[in-house]
């Protein structure tokens, strides 16, 4: 009988080793933040494979509605949230955020901080 391995490189994004740069925490509403590690957290949970890069992009759709796009390349992966657009929201749109997993710590940074 064959044994089977799990992965070894399975990125959990461990909730008791995250961090944030200095521009994540002056420039994104704490709101979203929470959003964020909450859309990585459901998607470690799938069945899925999780890429050690999460990708986040914001925008405002024509009905005013805000969408975070959340993406990962390996496996392709897409999701879209859409809240109630609020006034704090409009300073991030269109920045761009990475969430890394080096399997010690997860960090979440501004595309401009890599």
């Amino acid at each position: 009988m064959q044994k089977v391995m799990s992965n070894p490189m399975e990125y959990t994004f461990n909730k008791e080793t995250r961090y944030i740069t200095r521009g994540v925490n002056s420039e994104i509403p704490m709101e979203i933040q929470l959003l964020i590690w909450n859309s990585i957290d459901e998607r470690v949970k799938s069945d899925e494979k999780t890429d050690y890069l999460q990708v986040f992009k914001f925008r405002v759709e024509d009905s005013g509605v805000f969408s975070i796009i959340h993406t990962q390349e390996q496996p392709e992966y897409k999701k879209e949230i859409s809240i109630m657009m609020k006034e704090q929201y409009s300073s991030i749109i269109g920045k761009t955020i990475f969430v890394i997993d080096d399997m010690t710590h997860s960090t979440a940074l501004l595309a401009r901080e890599y």
